[in-house]
């Protein structure tokens, strides 16, 4: 009938107007099937993420500091150097290469785990300087003359390597120290430290320039220089360690 038309025609107009998109004639509308499929899965993924993010949370809550000391944690050898290097300033450049100093603090993390290369800044330190700094690691180390301290600290050079295995933010870096305070862990307020070991020395030094953060060498000069890297002993660091657990 002519009345049933009208309500029909005032019906699609009211839902056009709702902005549904108009009714088709005479048809019940129902979901696509495909979209709520997609509505499913994607509500399923949502939740996973969310019980994820939770046990995440809790992980971190009841996370315990490194229970043991690094030494065997990581070898990695010359086929997985990349020449990743890391710029320092003097003194700390050297007794790096040297085993000395053996967490460098940074403002920021990084996921970075292997070879890591050190190379010395342009900045000359003071000789009193450096007489303080080997000061705080003879406090650190409750050592004198044992412990090996560079007889020179090149600026500007290509120093030598170590393994970087880790690194800590600040509260689980104090975390380890409280932990193994028996290890001779130096101390430091910077937000994360980055864990070194096995370290090795150029036996000459290499003029280079340094970079920002993490940066690499030319893939010529790490073939040409890692020939001449030799092992650092840590003799000397064992005995400190054997006579501070006493």
């Amino acid at each position: 009938s002519s009345s049933a038309a009208a309500a029909a025609h005032a019906a699609h107009a009211a839902h056009a107007a709702a902005g549904s998109g108009p009714i088709p004639s005479g048809r019940v509308q129902h979901d696509d099937p495909l979209k709520m499929e997609d509505d499913v899965k994607e509500k399923k993924s949502k939740k996973e993420k969310k019980k994820k993010a939770s046990t995440n949370a809790r992980s971190s809550e009841s996370k315990e500091p490194p229970s043991r000391w690094y030494d065997a944690k990581a070898n990695f050898t010359d086929k997985q150097d990349k020449g990743v290097c890391l710029s320092m300033h003097q003194p700390w450049a050297s007794l790096v290469v040297e085993g000395i100093k053996r967490f460098e603090g940074r403002s920021w993390p990084t996921e970075y785990r292997g070879r890591l290369w050190i190379a010395s800044a342009a900045r000359v330190p003071h000789d009193e300087e450096i007489a303080a700094v080997e000061n705080q690691y003879k406090e650190t180390y409750h050592q004198g003359d044992a412990i090996p301290f560079p007889q020179a600290y090149p600026p500007s050079a290509l120093l030598g390597c170590v393994d970087m295995v880790d690194c800590l933010d600040q509260e689980a870096f104090q975390g380890y120290r409280t932990q193994h305070s028996s290890e001779c862990v130096e101390d430091s307020e910077s937000p994360y430290l980055f864990v070194c070991q096995n370290p090795r020395k150029l036996a000459v030094p290499q003029k280079a320039k340094g970079g920002h953060k993490l940066w690499n060498l030319p893939p010529r000069t790490v073939s040409t220089v890692k020939s001449g890297l030799k092992p650092v002993s840590q003799q000397w660091l064992t005995e400190a360690r054997r006579r501070n657990q006493t």
